[in-house]
């Protein structure tokens, strides 16, 4: 509710061109008021009672109107371009960030070849991406230019191509499980690696891995099964 409350009142305040023509508490709440409204724009949170922003949106493929997502989580990034966002807030809402993603809206119109096309903001041809959020920035990393991550505790550290390193403070096991259907298998407790970028396995001193940046990285003994399979399916 609170949220809510605070997105109305930043709408009313820096953005006057959007009527706001209704609010919704749940997924069976909101399913009801876009048939029934039929909005130009939906402000939609991820996690909601009922469900989530996802499975509401599968009542609506095909629809015309214009999704911006608002959520805690910048781990749902990869998912939000399924549904051609048209832009992804993360919260706290910054104002600034609010009016740029309703001055797209304006730009852009509603239509479908409008959707299709701002898929730019999230797709370089083919290549999925993840979005990363920084102390001062999100990033947005093409998943194939990731070699793997490195687990510290509560923070993770994603080895790039080209020998970029960049530092998260979430914990491996939440981007493996936004991953893991990507190609990417953790091997370690510490290690998730990206399959495509597998060089070799090295049976000696225990079993490691070698990355094609020639990165070693540790296999965990309940691993080393998994990790054959991979080689033996290549």
């Amino acid at each position: 509710t609170n949220n809510r409350e605070n997105l109305h009142s930043l709408l009313v305040k820096y953005c006057p061109s959007i009527e706001i023509v209704g609010q919704a508490a749940s997924v069976v709440e909101a399913k009801a008021l876009i048939n029934t409204i039929s909005p130009e724009v939906v402000f939609l949170d991820i996690e909601m009672p009922g469900g989530n922003g996802f499975t509401l949106l599968e009542h609506f493929s095909g629809s015309d109107f214009q999704i911006i997502f608002v959520t805690a989580y910048d781990s749902y990034a990869l998912k939000a371009i399924k549904f051609s966002a048209l832009d992804y807030l993360l919260k706290p809402i910054d104002k600034d960030e609010l009016v740029e993603a309703v001055n797209k809206l304006e730009l852009q119109g509603t239509s479908e070849s409008s959707k299709l096309q701002n898929l730019g903001n999230f797709l370089n041809g083919e290549a999925k991406k993840i979005a990363l959020n920084l102390a001062d920035e999100v990033r947005l990393i093409d998943i194939d230019r990731i070699i793997r991550l490195e687990a510290d505790n509560n923070y993770s550290t994603f080895i790039l191509k080209g020998g970029e390193r960049i530092i998260v403070s979430k914990t491996l096991g939440h981007f493996y499980d936004l991953l893991k259907g990507q190609g990417f298998s953790r091997v370690h407790q510490s290690h998730l690696i990206n399959q495509k970028h597998l060089d070799r396995y090295v049976r000696k001193d225990g079993g490691y891995l070698v990355m094609e940046n020639q990165d070693q990285v540790p296999v965990s003994r309940t691993q080393k099964q998994h990790v054959a399979k991979l080689f033996s399916s290549l």
